[in-house]
């Protein structure tokens, strides 16, 4: 008898014990829960829109192409005897650049020398030594690259902005930040119906011979000015694939949808939604939602 009672009051000791401390958890959570929290403020830096006057471009691709190139015959039959050239053999107008056999059974001839006409560089030797070569056959090619062109296709409704001598910016992918100075030397009279494009040729001086045929090429065109506003791209926020900035109001944050257009450097074009005359927060905007406290802090 005595041991179950000293079992029961250990039970509700237990018992006891257990309940205090849930009681003890409930009145501090409670209290914790009807604590106010913490305002929260969000240290920020802002700044202006500046005005700023943008070029407004056209780009078009093409190749670059040879100023000229020349295909170099044999005038009379015969076996190639030598040729005195290679690719990329720097050629003169007068220059020997092949010796034809022109020996047949029964006859002696002086062997014939093929000049060339024109300057230029060998891009390819199309014969060996040893081939029987005739009028019609082809012995090297030849290319004037002191001038290259690039035909680049321009947009039928930018073509307006195109011009003969218009100074082109032409980058080559070949060298990558370099720009090579052109200018528009030939438009196409024609259309092509299916890119609704038109062929504009613009020339590169090319004396070091850098711009080689056949490499990919860029040009831009100038098409006009206009003035905008710009802000740090930090500024900018994005929200579900749209354009947002913080303008500061009354110690707090208020978001505003913008429009945006060309980045220059760290720098963005707002092309809509601003006025500017509004104070932009630029350092921490990432971290903001509408209507945040902030406290602007100098930089």
């Amino acid at each position: 008898m005595v041991k179950r009672i000293i079992v029961a009051f250990l039970a509700l000791a237990v018992v006891g014990f257990i309940g205090y401390r849930a009681s003890v958890n409930y009145r501090a959570k409670k209290a914790a829960a009807n604590r106010p929290l913490a305002e929260k403020i969000v240290p920020v830096q802002t700044t202006s829109p500046q005005s700023r006057t943008f070029v407004d471009t056209i780009k078009a691709s093409g190749n670059v192409q040879a100023d000229s190139e020349v295909t170099l015959y044999s005038k009379v039959p015969g076996k190639i005897a030598q040729n005195n050239v290679k690719m990329g053999t720097v050629i003169t107008p007068g220059m020997t650049v092949a010796v034809v056999d022109r020996d047949e059974i029964g006859y002696l001839f002086n062997a014939y020398e093929v000049k060339s006409n024109v300057k230029g560089v060998v891009s390819r030797v199309l014969q060996n030594p040893g081939a029987l070569v005739g009028p019609s056959t082809p012995l090297m090619t030849l290319v004037d690259i002191d001038i290259v062109k690039a035909v680049a296709a321009v947009d039928e409704l930018k073509i307006r902005f195109v011009r003969m001598g218009q100074p082109v910016k032409v980058r080559l992918q070949a060298y990558p930040g370099e720009i090579f100075n052109a200018r528009v030397t030939n438009i196409s009279p024609v259309g092509n119906p299916v890119s609704r494009t038109i062929d504009v040729e613009v020339s590169i001086p090319n004396a070091g011979h850098r711009a080689k045929p056949g490499m990919y090429a860029e040009a831009e065109f100038e098409q006009g000015q206009h003035s905008g506003l710009v802000l740090p791209i930090v500024a900018v926020v994005d929200r579900a694939g749209r354009k947002y900035v913080f303008f500061a109001a009354d110690g707090k944050a208020v978001m505003k949808e913008v429009t945006t257009g060309a980045v220059t450097g760290d720098m963005i074009e707002i092309t809509s939604g601003l006025d500017g005359s509004e104070t932009i927060i630029t350092t921490g905007a990432d971290k903001l939602e509408n209507n945040d406290k902030i406290n602007v802090v100098k930089s």
